[in-house]
């Protein structure tokens, strides 16, 4: 037989004999695609709720109820998101309809927010996470359509008091007509009955919900402020001193005692207010008769106050409440941009000097 024919190292790599005759070699290591990177948008993140990111319409049935496996994997992107694992929550993020950016907020000192968007509209949520934050507190808008400025004004409260979390809705409250399964009835969207499946503040089964109970579990510091906005009737907003400016709630009509933080933020407010007469805040939780708008069937805050079972029952314990419900007028949640005295500033103020660490 003859002898096989002198090959050089390199062509015995090309052909492949050294691993086919197990001459020693190894084969070459399996490449791992880069992670694809998290997309940057730079925005003034006041100006992006307001005019960019869109909603769902009033009637249109445009709001899409998650099913529960979507819910419990939302749950889970969650878990990932809170705890900093953005590459994993970004990857995740896709097959429920939303894409997590890194948005730097030009309107904020170019501070960067995590950022859950929908990648179609389909009325469930925009959500922003700033890992910066020392204050832990959640700033959230149910009703941005529905109660007038409200998605820009929590923006302004959450930049104003180093809040760590947003969440804004992106539906309106009346968009389908199905009712929501939670108890509580309402005339908001025509004749009075159950609140609708597309009011985010009615409705346990939404991303919306899931977002405010993750975020309020994931610490024992986290104070939730919800803000609404009250018509003329409960809420003036006449510019004198007859104006009722808010509404505060721990989500219960009973009477607290004065350190509970509802009582302790109404107080600030009033001490804001004062030097202007342009009216006075209210807290559901003071011993008077004027009682209205006070979250009782809201099943965030019957979550936050210990209630298991939120959509459809009561909570019965508000000591040490970390839930704030704020119905505002119309003045409040306005920043007209002339320096008028009462503004969401007003409010922050307020926040900031019975929330301070």
């Amino acid at each position: 037989m003859s002898p096989l024919p002198t090959l050089t190292l390199a062509a015995l790599l090309l052909t492949g004999l050294i691993v086919a005759c197990g001459g020693g070699g190894s084969p070459p290591p399996v490449q791992t695609p880069p992670a694809v990177q998290i997309p940057r948008l730079s925005a003034d993140l006041s100006e992006y709720v307001t005019t960019t990111l869109p909603y769902v319409q009033s009637g249109t049935e445009g709001y899409v109820i998650p099913s529960q496996v979507d819910l419990d994997r939302f749950d889970a992107l969650l878990v990932d998101l809170l705890a900093g694992e953005t590459q994993s929550a970004f990857e995740t993020a896709t097959a429920l309809n939303f894409e997590l950016i890194r948005l730097t907020d030009t309107g904020n000192g170019n501070n960067e927010l995590y950022c859950l968007r929908e990648l179609v509209l389909r009325g469930q949520g925009f959500y922003c996470v700033d890992f910066d934050s020392v204050a832990l507190h959640h700033i959230s808008a149910p009703h941005p359509l529905y109660d007038r400025d409200t998605n820009t004004e929590s923006v302004t409260v959450m930049r104003g008091t180093g809040a760590r979390f947003l969440s804004v809705s992106t539906s309106h409250r009346c968009a389908n007509n199905a009712d929501s399964a939670c108890s509580g009835t309402t005339s908001v969207c025509g004749a009075a009955g159950p609140y609708k499946v597309s009011d985010a503040a009615h409705n346990v089964d939404a991303y919306f919900h899931h977002f405010g109970t993750n975020v309020h579990d994931q610490s024992t510091t986290t104070m939730t402020l919800q803000v609404h906005g009250c018509g003329s009737s409960t809420c003036p907003s006449n510019l004198d001193d007859g104006d009722i400016v808010a509404r505060l709630s721990a989500g219960t009509t009973l009477d607290l005692p004065v350190d509970e933080t509802v009582n302790q933020l109404t107080n600030a407010l009033n001490d804001e207010l004062a030097p202007y007469s342009l009216g006075a805040a209210l807290s559901c939780s003071e011993p008077v008769a004027d009682k209205q708008l006070c979250g009782t069937t809201n099943p965030l805050g019957r979550y936050v106050n210990g209630q298991p079972d939120p959509c459809q029952n009561p909570a019965t314990s508000f000591t040490g409440s970390r839930w704030l419900h704020i119905e505002q007028n119309l003045n409040l949640r306005v920043d007209d941009g002339t320096g008028d005295d009462v503004s969401p500033h007003t409010l922050i103020e307020a926040i900031n000097n019975t929330l301070a660490p």
